[in-house]
């Protein structure tokens, strides 16, 4: 089993923020809890080699099995997800805020708090690269073809790197306040092309997605210093009091801080204690 990240090629980086390997195998004795997913500032494509995720989605209450590659936008909301089978590997290729967009040619709009098929993008490409996968022993090799279909697709990409994709880099990395205009003038567009360029590129407003990624630092700061308290944790992350850090909590994840880490802590990584 494992549960690493992984960076990607120098060729891919402009693309490819980090790999996800995920690999679980679960004992017929053990009935993990779901996993709550809460909303990241970011968007990816999952890879199933072996076997497959269930994911409920909270928000529309609708359930489904998926595919062994899928595209998934900007989520706003919490899903919860767990393995179909006894064994399961994942690989989750995350993009720099905007490139998914540069790379499927999709209106990020259109894949807000939702996942398609990787084979209805990229119907041989990715039929060939799902066999591939299947048959590989070792997550090196599962690795090097995702990379290699990922280089070949990056090549015919005719949307060029712009000023607007290093504003939605800076965004997704500070948490500190700025306004719309600041945001826009820096992208060198009017507030009105500004967030129509972050609905194409990251699938959200720029409040939304600053809300985002405010919510996924407090959570990430919670992560990694559990005996810290939530009124520090709601300064460190800009948030005006413990109150307003409570109101993302419940709109993203239907939960208070306390209730969604007691939840998180029965996860199956968790419980397999690959994520302590």
């Amino acid at each position: 089993m494992i549960f690493k990240d992984i960076y990607p090629q120098s060729r891919l980086k402009e693309f490819v923020r980090l790999f996800r390997i995920r690999h679980f195998i679960i004992s017929p004795e053990l009935t993990p809890t779901p996993k709550p997913f809460s909303p990241h500032p970011e968007q990816c494509i999952t890879f199933y080699p072996r076997g497959a995720e269930i994911t409920h989605y909270i928000k529309e209450n609708t359930t489904k099995t998926r595919s062994k590659a899928i595209v998934s936008g900007q989520y706003t909301s919490i899903v919860n997800r767990s393995s179909a089978y006894n064994e399961i590997i994942m690989i989750i290729a995350v993009f720099n805020p905007g490139c998914l967009y540069r790379f499927t040619g999709i209106p990020s709009i259109l894949l807000q708090d939702h996942d398609i098929d990787l084979e209805d993008v990229f119907p041989k490409e990715a039929k060939l690269v799902n066999k591939l996968l299947s048959s590989c022993n070792s997550y090196e090799e599962m690795i090097m073809i995702i990379e290699d279909f990922l280089w070949q697709r990056i090549n015919k990409i005719k949307v060029e790197y712009s000023k607007f994709d290093k504003i939605f880099n800076f965004m997704t990395t500070n948490t500190e306040k700025r306004s719309l205009d600041w945001l826009a003038s820096q992208a060198c567009l009017s507030n009105r092309q500004f967030e129509r360029k972050s609905n194409d590129y990251i699938g959200v407003t720029p409040n939304m997605y600053s809300r985002i990624v405010r919510f996924h630092q407090s959570f990430m700061m919670h992560q990694n210093n559990p005996k810290m308290d939530w009124l520090s944790i709601a300064s460190a992350c800009d948030y005006y009091d413990y109150q307003h850090l409570v109101k993302d909590y419940k709109d993203f994840v239907c939960a208070t801080p306390n209730e969604f880490f007691i939840q998180n802590s029965k996860s199956l990584e968790k419980v397999l204690g690959l994520d302590s």
